[in-house]
C-alpha cells in the first residue's frame, strides 16, 4: 500500500509582490510552476536558440539557475536568510533542517544521502515525517512557496514547548511583545493609517525575503545572456570590473573596522566569482562607503595626534629648534695647529682646478755601515775589491788530529 502523496502548503503570491506591477507578479506565477524562458525550454521551441548559460557555458534548466557557479553570491544571501532572520524566532533543528536541504539542492548533491545525515543527529525523530513529505514535494519547489505542512506544525510544538518549560518567562516575552505591538498601532492611528497588516507566518516571512533575491537573480542572467559580444566586450568589462574590486580590497584595512565587517563580508575570491552586473552593483553601493571610511580614520588620527614634545614635557614645548634651512659655508674652514692636520698638505685657497699637485720626493736609501764597523773593531780590513780572486778566508785549514793525513 502506497503513502498518501503530501499535500504542499503554498502561499498566496499576490501577498509576496509589494508591488502592484503586472509584470512582477506575472514574473512570480512563471517562476512558482516552472515556466521562466530558460535556454533548455526555448531550445525546445526553437532548435537555433543555444541552450547553453552565458556565464558559465553548461546547459541552463530551472535548477541551473541557482546551481550557477557564477552566482554564488546570490546563494549565500538565500542562507543568510536563514542564518540572520529565522533563527531568532523559529527552532533550531528546523532551521538547520532548512539549511542543509537548501546547500545540498544548491550544490547538486544527493538529496537522500543529505536526508540521511540529518536524521542521524542527536533530537531529529520527530523531524521524521516533515523530512519525508518535503523529500516527495521537492526542494526546488520549496524555493517556488510550496512547503510541507509540518513546518507549521513543528514550529507550533517548538513554542508549546517553549511555554511548559518556563511558563514565566514565556509570558514575559509574549507581554514584551503585546506592548511593542500595541505602541505600534497608536503610531499608525496618529499618522491616520487605516490599513493594518495581517501578522505573517515565519516560512511566509521567509519565502517574501527571498523572492526578490531571486528575481535580482534572474535579472542578473538575463543582461548576461543578452549583452551582446563585440569584440570581447563582456571580457574587457570584466578585466576592467575585476581590478577595481581588487583596488578596493587592498584599501581593506584602511577604513573603520566596523566597516570593514560589513563591506569586505566574503573572500576576494568569491567576490570575482561573481557576474558583470553584481560586481558594478558592489562598486557602486560600497565605494563611497569606503572613501568616506578612509576620510573618517584620518580625521580621528588627527584629534588624537599631540605635538612631539608633550611626549617628553608635559607643561612646555622644548626651548630649542630645529631649523631644516641648509646654510651655505662662505669661508673655508680653518684647521688648528696640532699633529694630526700637519699630515696632510694644505693648499691655497683660491686655487687653480688645473694646477698639477707638487711631486713628492723619494727617500734615498741609505747605506748601513755596521758590517764596515764590524770589521775595523776586529783590526782587520774589510775587502771591496773584486780583483782577489782568494780571501783569507779561504787559506784557513783545519788541523788534522788524527794523524791520517796523506804524505
Amino acid at each position: 500500500m502506497t503513502a498518501p502523496a503530501a499535500e504542499p502548503e503554498s502561499y498566496r503570491l499576490d501577498s509576496v509582490i509589494k508591488t502592484s506591477a503586472t509584470k512582477g507578479i506575472q514574473w512570480v506565477h512563471k517562476f512558482c510552476i516552472k515556466k521562466l524562458p530558460t535556454g533548455e525550454r526555448v531550445h525546445q521551441r526553437d532548435h537555433f536558440h543555444d541552450k547553453r548559460c552565458a556565464s558559465c557555458l553548461d546547459d541552463e534548466d530551472d535548477d541551473h539557475i541557482f546551481q550557477c557557479s557564477k552566482r554564488r553570491s546570490v546563494r549565500k544571501k538565500v542562507i543568510n536568510q536563514i542564518i540572520n532572520v529565522l533563527r531568532n524566532t523559529v527552532d533550531t533543528n528546523l532551521c538547520d533542517i532548512l539549511q542543509e536541504g537548501l546547500m545540498a539542492y544548491f550544490k547538486g548533491e544527493c538529496m537522500s544521502n543529505t536526508m540521511f545525515r540529518i536524521r542521524g543527529k542527536k533530537g531529529m525523530g520527530r523531524y521524521k515525517n516533515l523530512i519525508d513529505e518535503q523529500s516527495v514535494i521537492g526542494w526546488d519547489n520549496l524555493l517556488g512557496g510550496k512547503f510541507s505542512k509540518e513546518w507549521r506544525l513543528q514550529q507550533k510544538a517548538y513554542r508549546t514547548r517553549l511555554r511548559l518549560v518556563d511558563p514565566i518567562e514565556y509570558d514575559r516575552i509574549k507581554r514584551k511583545k503585546q506592548r511593542k505591538q500595541e505602541q505600534q498601532n497608536e503610531a499608525n492611528n496618529n499618522k491616520k493609517t487605516t490599513k493594518s497588516k495581517n501578522k505573517t507566518e515565519e516560512f511566509h516571512g521567509f519565502f517574501q525575503a527571498i523572492v526578490p533575491i531571486i528575481l535580482e537573480m534572474w535579472t542578473d542572467r538575463c543582461i548576461d545572456r543578452n549583452t551582446p559580444v563585440l569584440g570581447g566586450r563582456i571580457v574587457a568589462e570584466y578585466d576592467s570590473l575585476s581590478k577595481k574590486v581588487t583596488h578596493l580590497y587592498t584599501l581593506r584595512e584602511m577604513g573603520l573596522p566596523e566597516d570593514e565587517i560589513k563591506i569586505y563580508d566574503e573572500s576576494l575570491k568569491s567576490k570575482l566569482a561573481d557576474t558583470n552586473q553584481q560586481l558594478k552593483k558592489w562598486i557602486n553601493r560600497w565605494k563611497p562607503v569606503i572613501d568616506h571610511s578612509m576620510k573618517r580614520v584620518k580625521e580621528l588620527a588627527q584629534e588624537n595626534s599631540k605635538p612631539i614634545w608633550q611626549h617628553f614635557t608635559a607643561n612646555k614645548p622644548a626651548k630649542t629648534k630645529v631649523s631644516r634651512k641648509i646654510s651655505q659655508q662662505t669661508k673655508s674652514k680653518k684647521y688648528s695647529s696640532n699633529p694630526l692636520t700637519n699630515v696632510y698638505t694644505r693648499l691655497k685657497k683660491k686655487r687653480s682646478s688645473s694646477r698639477v699637485l707638487p711631486v713628492i720626493k723619494k727617500i734615498k736609501h741609505k747605506v748601513n755601515n755596521l758590517i764596515t764597523a764590524l770589521y775595523t773593531k776586529l783590526g782587520k780590513k774589510r775587502s771591496t775589491s773584486r780583483e782577489q780572486s782568494e780571501l783569507e778566508v779561504g787559506k784557513q785549514m783545519i788541523d788534522d788530529r788524527f794523524g791520517d793525513e796523506p804524505k
